[in-house]
C-alpha cells in the first residue's frame, strides 16, 4: 500500500531558514570586520639607530616613520627605566631624532634593551649601544 507523503511542516521551515539566517549573519560579520580591518592602517616604526652617552646619560633614539599612519610616542624604555616622551607625534614619512635623558649607571660598550611605546599600545623594541 503507498504512504502518502507530506510536505514540509512549518516546524522544519522554520529550523531551516533559522539556519539560513545564522550563516548569513555570520558571513555578512566576517566581511565588515574584514573590510573594516583594510581600511584602517596599523602604526609603524623603524628605529635607525639608539644610542646612549653614559657621561650624559642621553638616550639618541633616530626613528622613521613608514606609514600608513602618524604615530605618537608616548614614552620610551630602556633598560629597567620609562621615560616620557612629551607625546611626539611623526609624521607619515618623516625621520626624526628624539633625546631624553634616562636615569641609571650605564657600561660603555654595553647593548641596553629598550622600547618605544606608542599611544596606542603599540611598542617597537630596540638596542641602544652605551658610548662613552
Amino acid at each position: 500500500m503507498p504512504t502518502k507523503t507530506r510536505g514540509m511542516t512549518s516546524l522544519e521551515i522554520a529550523i531551516i531558514v533559522a539556519i539560513v539566517l545564522i550563516i548569513a549573519v555570520a558571513v555578512g560579520w566576517y566581511l565588515y570586520t574584514t573590510f573594516v580591518a583594510s581600511t584602517t592602517g596599523q602604526p609603524r616604526l623603524n628605529v635607525v639607530s639608539a644610542e646612549v652617552k653614559a657621561g650624559t646619560k642621553q638616550l639618541k633614539l633616530v626613528l622613521v616613520n613608514p606609514g600608513p599612519v602618524d604615530v605618537q610616542i608616548t614614552t620610551i624604555e630602556l633598560g629597567n627605566y620609562t621615560v616620557s616622551a612629551g607625546n611626539r607625534i611623526i609624521p607619515v614619512g618623516a625621520n626624526a631624532t628624539i633625546t631624553v635623558a634616562v636615569p641609571g649607571t650605564w657600561t660603555p660598550g654595553t647593548m641596553i634593551p629598550g622600547r618605544v611605546i606608542l599611544s596606542g599600545g603599540q611598542s617597537f623594541p630596540f638596542n641602544a649601544l652605551v658610548r662613552p
